[in-house]
């Protein structure tokens, strides 16, 4: 333990402060201390008002003399104990040494991300968007037996099996627990679940590990940080906070993907720069795949107000990390052509081993107007589409790499096609030298708008420019402005790195996308959403799925319905009763809420045995105003038991009935 490990709080920032008022920021004294300053030696001895604790705790006598302990004192300039949170942390973000964590750095190396909050846990506890949240930072050092009561699987309190027959709430209950205990028992079901998503990312571990199942997507599109989303914490280190809140999902999640996983993190430049390093650290810099840029709105309406002061953003960028770098098989992806490719100008007539100008036959079959030129080919005309569609097998440009063999027999034939096989026996033909290149092998099934089509393509590579952002409002036959991504970019990034039955997970579940998409792919798939309108938005648009709903990429893929998924939510204990206290606004309401909270909430181990009746009864407070009030009663909760352990079903207090706890057994593969 630190020498200066006795000094309080308060004494921290009281010293903490005496030394930025001399120096500055924290980073210049850190460099006078690295480079044994003579004037901060003076100060922390002589000048500074605290120099007889500063002499107590970073110098010890050695032969009548003073020697400095740089180490402690590093150390303790790490130390900020900020209000609401029982973590030490520091007041700067940046870049250190892995094994040397107190000095910074200037230079290329294995690095890992510093932060306030960093050893922290932030459990994020909005329903709302609009809600703005004193977040309770929880330490997992500190008060590590309570963040493994934390991390603990839950209780299931709600099971819904949605399918065809019941998606329009015509079932019978009977039927429907009989049906469920079947797909729990008997199935990998696919899953939406309501809670904190910290926490069911805990639960779904456990729940994986009995059925000895992993992940291999993981897609998400948390709150970016901007001031606008969903992520409003009002915490003057909302930077910090998000990069903890990040990382305390991140690293949970590693441990749900398989030695093939990947994810997928969609942001943008407000946090990616902290965001790529923090991966860095989770996942190992080896691992990272690659950074794609997604053209995600376009320079219009109000963003182009600002364009004299800013550069407007139109990009998105997705990181992408794999568990195990060596174990990826990527399934490669393509999109359409901007024109026709002019290497393509010729056109093969097989039975007589003869070829002609491509323009020539086109304008011969009334295709292409007299005169025309290999540039008047207009993919988006459909008369030239059908065309090249039908002959391209015909349709050819020449490449150089083929056998050398081959290759000078066919020089000794100029202008004459000679057939021969390659070494996988597949019929090939060659023409000056050349080998043949049918346009047959550029088409792929890419995207042309909302369709699926075949057409010639590229290879998809790190930009991603061709899907529509702008007009995703109503897909899924739900409408949700916020954010709502494109059903073609989950059906890209699905079928890049899944295959059929593979298991999808999204613990920013949103309006559904990733879940509606894996569902039509015919990928297992599970969802976590904390926000209320889980139920509203997220449930109802995969039960309009299974009946079979055609927006998006329905179509195009021939998608008619079918299949079903299990909802459950978590069972909340202390989570229930500080919704109720947020919501009553009636004060007789309100003090008879607090005094049944003695009885039926976890309380803060932090209150030494009093009771809420008895805060509830002082003249503190009373003389506070009734917001003031709910935040007391919330801080008398133990934030720790918002949700009730697994191993708690069986207590009588709680009052769970045979049929949820036969249903929590099959859930989680409990014999007994």
């Amino acid at each position: 333990m630190s020498i200066f490990a006795n000094l309080d709080n308060s004494n921290n920032n009281l010293l903490l402060n005496d030394l930025e008022n001399r120096f500055g920021d924290i980073y210049t004294i850190r460099i006078k201390a690295l480079d044994n300053d003579e004037n901060l030696f003076a100060f922390l001895l002589e000048k500074s008002k605290y120099s007889d604790t500063f002499k107590a705790y970073f110098f010890k006598q050695a032969a009548n003399n003073l020697i400095f302990l740089k180490d402690e004192f590093l150390k303790f300039l790490n130390l900020r104990l900020l209000s609401n949170s029982y973590t030490a942390c520091a007041n700067y973000i940046g870049l250190s040494f892995e094994k040397k964590q107190e000095k910074f750095i200037k230079t290329d190396g294995d690095v890992v991300l510093n932060f306030p909050f960093k050893d922290g846990v932030i459990k994020g506890g909005q329903t709302k968007d609009e809600q703005k949240l004193n977040e309770v930072f929880l330490n997992n050092i500190l008060a590590k037996d309570e963040i493994d009561v934390l991390f603990t699987p839950k209780v299931i309190s709600h099971f819904e099996l949605i399918s065809q027959q019941n998606s329009n709430q015509n079932s019978n209950q009977n039927s429907d627990y009989e049906n469920l205990l079947q797909v729990l028992q008997n199935e990998n079901p696919n899953l939406l679940i309501k809670g904190n998503n910290l926490i069911a990312l805990h639960t779904l571990k456990y729940y994986l590990q009995q059925r000895k199942e992993k992940v291999k997507l993981i897609y998400i599109d948390p709150p970016y940080n901007t001031g606008n989303d969903s992520f409003n914490y009002n915490d003057k280190f909302n930077h910090s906070t998000w990069l903890c809140f990040m990382k305390n999902r991140l690293e949970i999640a590693k441990q749900l993907l398989s030695d093939d996983g990947v994810i997928f993190i969609q942001c943008d430049d407000n946090e990616q720069a902290y965001l790529k390093v923090l991966c860095d650290e989770i996942f190992g810099r080896e691992n990272f795949v690659n950074s794609i840029s997604v053209l995600s709105s376009t320079p219009s309406g109000i963003k182009t107000t600002y364009k004299n002061t800013t550069i407007i953003k139109t990009k998105d960028h997705i990181l992408v990390y794999s568990k195990k770098v060596n174990n990826i098989l990527l399934n490669p992806q393509y999109c359409r052509k901007q024109k026709w490719d002019t290497h393509y100008n010729s056109f093969f007539d097989k039975e007589t081993l003869t070829y002609r100008n491509l323009v020539d036959v086109m304008i011969e079959r009334n295709i292409l107007e007299k005169d025309s030129n290999i540039n008047d080919i207009d993919i988006n005309k459909k008369s030239h589409k059908k065309f090249y569609i039908k002959y391209a097998d015909c349709i050819f440009r020449t490449s150089a790499t083929m056998p050398e063999e081959q290759k000078q027999i066919s020089k000794q034939n100029p202008n004459k096609i000679i057939p021969y096989k390659d070494t996988n026996g597949n019929q090939q033909y060659a023409l000056n030298g050349n080998r043949i290149s049918f346009l047959s092998k550029s088409l792929k099934k890419v995207f042309i708008g909302s369709n699926l089509e075949n057409d010639i393509a590229n290879l998809l590579c790190d930009f991603w420019n061709d899907i529509d952002f702008n007009n995703t409002q109503n897909q899924g036959v739900i409408s949700f402005t916020s954010a709502k991504k494109p059903e073609q970019l989950l059906y890209r990034i699905i079928e890049m790195t899944t295959n059929e039955n593979d298991l999808v997970l999204d613990f920013f579940a949103g309006s559904g996308t990733t879940l509606a998409v894996a569902h039509k792919m015919k990928r297992r798939y599970i969802g976590v959403e904390q926000m209320d309108y889980i139920q509203t938005i997220t449930k109802q648009r995969l039960a309009k799925v299974i009946d079979g709903e055609q927006g998006g990429i329905s179509k195009s893929i021939n998608w008619n319905g079918g299949g079903n998924f299990v909802y459950i939510e978590l069972a909340e204990l202390n989570a229930k009763f500080k919704q109720k206290i947020n919501a009553v606004n009636d004060y007789n309401e309100f003090m008879l809420l607090a005094k049944n909270l003695d009885s039926k909430a976890f309380l803060n181990y932090k209150l030494d045995n009093k009771n809420i009746t008895e805060i509830i009864s002082s003249d503190e407070f009373k003389n506070l105003n009734l917001d003031k009030q709910k935040q007391m009663l919330i801080a008398c909760l133990d934030a720790n038991m918002d949700y009730i352990p697994l191993q708690e079903i069986d207590d009588e207090n709680y009052k769970f009935d045979a049929q949820v706890k036969q249903l929590n057994n099959a859930f989680y593969k409990i014999n007994n």
